[in-house]
């Protein structure tokens, strides 16, 4: 039985780990390694019920971990074993003896485990799938460790509810990104689609500045939405063929404020309005519309500025032909310390260059 100390030091730890957990997929390996670690279980699992029937495996942990990921690699059907029963009925099982139960599934090496303790895990007040516990001797569990794994597969639930949850809101926030980027494809084409290409690119040299997480989902949804507020711009200065008058471009170079306050007005969106806002600073201060410099500049929406200006310049435009990749990495160069963040510049060349070795 795992030890009277401890199991609510455990509970509380793992609880803080699992908050922090962002997939499915790191919710069940947290809360295996955890349990294994914490009490030295022959086997913590944690299988998922499908919608075909079929229990798969999502983690595992402890020494017959191995073992059990071969035998169950084409998954369990619901119908059948321990943990089959739990997941169909949603009530739990603590078997302390193996042998004796009759929906035991017996292992072909034949290292089976004395105990075994298995619980429904519930999400959104339905059978997900199932925790199992194993212990090597018979009557390794008693009432306080199914107080503890009751606790734990709660845990487990509520974590990967909040995943799911999070997964919706996000599906619902690349939804309003494409309305939006709808809205200005039909103000500019040539917009729209250089937004895609710009997002692409600057998620890949952020990636190169180490930038993860949270940080590179706004450098990429910031990219994409870096041109938005010129749904605010008149059509006419758009589509203009030739060069902008001062006027024009004071017009133009209102688009970055425009489009912050646009997305500070949508919760989801409100943390990217800040890159969209200075995606026009530039290093050395002569930006707009804040004429902000150096680390005042969000380092995101300089990434978003350079991978803009090589986009635009390697790009045709009514007004001019594209430059090739050669003189516009040069232009980079040039102007890195002054227009550009030099590490900005240093990560985008980088990029570019592995793009060209062959089979990159």
């Amino acid at each position: 039985m795992a030890p009277q100390g401890g199991r609510l030091l455990v509970a509380s730890r793992l609880a803080t780990s699992l908050s922090r957990a962002a997939s499915v997929e790191t919710v069940a390996r947290e809360a295996v390694r955890t349990l294994h670690e914490s009490f030295d279980y022959y086997l913590a699992v944690v299988q998922r019920l499908d919608p075909d029937g079929v229990l798969r495996v999502v983690a595992l942990a402890g020494p017959s971990a191995a073992e059990v990921e071969n035998l169950l690699a084409h998954g369990q059907r619901v119908e059948i074993g321990v943990n089959g029963r739990v997941a169909r009925t949603g009530r739990p099982a603590m078997v302390n003896d193996t042998s004796v139960d009759p929906d035991y599934l017996g292992r072909a090496d034949g290292k089976n485990p004395g105990s075994q303790l298995s619980l429904p895990i519930v999400v959104a007040e339905s059978n997900w799938g199932v925790l199992n516990l194993e212990q090597r001797a018979r009557g390794a569990f008693d009432e306080e460790d199914l107080l503890l794994a009751h606790v734990v597969a709660g845990q487990i639930g509520a974590a990967i509810h909040r995943c799911q949850l999070v997964s919706e809101l996000e599906d619902a926030f690349l939804t309003t990104i494409g309305v939006i980027s709808d809205a200005v494809e039909l103000q500019d084409s040539y917009t729209a689609s250089h937004a895609n290409e710009v997002a692409e690119l600057a998620v890949r040299v952020g990636e190169r500045l180490g930038v993860a997480g949270a940080e590179l989902d706004r450098l990429h949804y910031g990219a994409l939405l870096h041109d938005v507020g010129k749904i605010g711009i008149p059509a006419e200065i758009l589509r203009k063929p030739g060069p902008l008058t001062d006027v024009e471009r004071g017009r133009m170079d209102e688009h970055t404020a425009i489009g912050a306050r646009m997305l500070e007005r949508i919760p989801f969106l409100a943390p990217v309005a800040p890159l969209v806002r200075s995606a026009h600073e530039r290093h050395d201060g002569g930006g707009y519309p804040d004429g902000l410099a150096g680390e005042q500049i969000p380092r995101g929406a300089m990434v978003i500025a350079t991978c803009d200006a090589f986009h635009a310049m390697t790009s045709d435009r009514t007004y001019r032909k594209a430059m090739s990749v050669t003189t516009a990495e040069a232009e980079l160069r040039d102007h890195a310390g002054t227009q550009f963040e030099p590490s900005v510049v240093e990560a985008l060349l980088a990029e570019l260059a592995g793009r060209s070795r062959p089979g990159a």
